[in-house]
């Protein structure tokens, strides 16, 4: 985990090298794997921008929404939208 200082300066970044840096490490994790990955999707901000950075990409990467049962009807019917795979 890089300390503060590490964290403060990667938070000064401007958005496109954000971007770029996340990119940079989806193409290591898929390659890294041999393209069997999956993107855990719970339908929060977090996870729909981790979709799509992966989409552009690699647009075959499936989504996977661990439904509990819990969850909101309108965050499931976002998770069916995107094309996510229902498992319990």
């Amino acid at each position: 985990m890089p300390d503060k200082g590490v964290l403060r300066q990667y938070q000064a970044l401007p958005l496109i090298a954000k971007v770029r840096m996340s990119q940079a490490r989806i193409g290591e994790w898929y390659n890294h794997w041999d393209g069997n990955v999956h993107v855990s999707f719970s339908g929060g901000k977090d996870s729909t921008v981790l979709a799509h950075l992966v989409h552009e990409y690699y647009p075959d990467v499936p989504l996977v929404f661990a439904n509990t049962g819990l969850e909101y009807p309108e965050i499931q019917a976002f998770a069916r939208k995107m094309g996510a795979e229902f498992i319990r």
